[in-house]
């Protein structure tokens, strides 16, 4: 869910894995994080290692901006860029660069530039949001003209990867909590549910580390919010740094090809 994070389950789909199967969602209401809870702090950088069944496949790096003024509102500019390398470059290259202004003091994105790179084919997507609409031009290199289209989502805050990571690092719930994303990637709507586990101790390259623990499944839906049920849920967990950053330290994704892990390497902030 990147960039980071849904970069790390684009990849092991671009590896040619087929995600894990769930039973249909049932409803659940969504969240709109306050202004307090967007995790985001201006200034700081982060890089990933992903790794397929061990082995080393790819890697991701992601900074937040400094505080500025985006047409009135307070903004951060949050950039990030996800890349296959070794054996998995070889077989497939494949890069991922996203950009994203999100108004810190509503969380919600407000302008996402993309670019993928995947076997000598380009595609980039614009996306600009105002209330309930997104305005959305998108653009293949082996298509003549741009594609252009609305969509308005009505009562529903939708985020682009960048804007769900700040919910998610920003969210303060007891364990058991549940909660819904709307996320929005190129011409493909997800439906993100994440719950609380609670914290534990895991393992990283810094040592042993508390961290918060938060499992979820993403779901591809529909315009009028409605889950595809046919397709197949991708499941995921996540490991936060138990302190006030909520820095993300790992993911999972169960991939029938084995799991794909994103491991923190280096995390620096003012």
């Amino acid at each position: 869910m990147g960039s980071a994070w849904i970069s790390l389950l684009a990849l092991a789909g671009c590896a040619g894995a087929e995600a894990m199967t769930l039973p249909a969602p049932k409803p659940v209401p969504t969240v709109v994080a306050p202004a307090s809870e967007v995790g985001l702090n201006p200034g700081e950088s982060m890089a990933f290692e992903v790794r397929l069944g061990g082995v080393l496949a790819g890697e991701a790096r992601l900074a937040v901006g400094e505080l500025g003024d985006y047409e009135g509102h307070r903004a951060v500019v949050v950039k990030s860029r996800a890349e296959t390398v070794g054996a998995a470059a070889l077989i497939k290259k494949i890069v991922d660069e996203a950009t994203t202004t999100i108004d810190m003091q509503t969380g919600r994105p407000l302008l996402l530039d993309t670019l993928v790179e995947q076997g000598g084919r380009t595609t980039t997507a614009n996306a600009t949001f105002t209330g309930s609409i997104a305005n959305i031009v998108y653009h293949k290199s082996d298509d003549p003209t741009p594609h252009t289209f609305r969509v308005d989502f009505g009562k529903v805050t939708v985020h682009d990867t960048h804007s769900a990571m700040a919910q998610i690092r920003g969210w303060r719930p007891a364990p058991g909590t549940m909660r819904t994303v709307f996320v929005v990637g190129g011409r493909r709507l997800w439906r993100v549910d994440v719950k609380f586990i609670g914290t534990e101790t895991i393992g990283t390259g810094d040592g042993n580390r508390r961290a918060i623990h938060i499992d979820g499944a993403s779901y591809r839906a529909r315009p009028n919010m409605g889950v595809e049920e046919e397709k197949p849920a991708r499941t995921f967990s996540v490991w936060l740094s138990d302190d006030a950053d909520r820095v993300p330290l790992k993911m999972l994704a169960h991939t029938e090809l084995g799991d794909v892990t994103m491991d923190l390497t280096e995390y620096t902030r003012p």
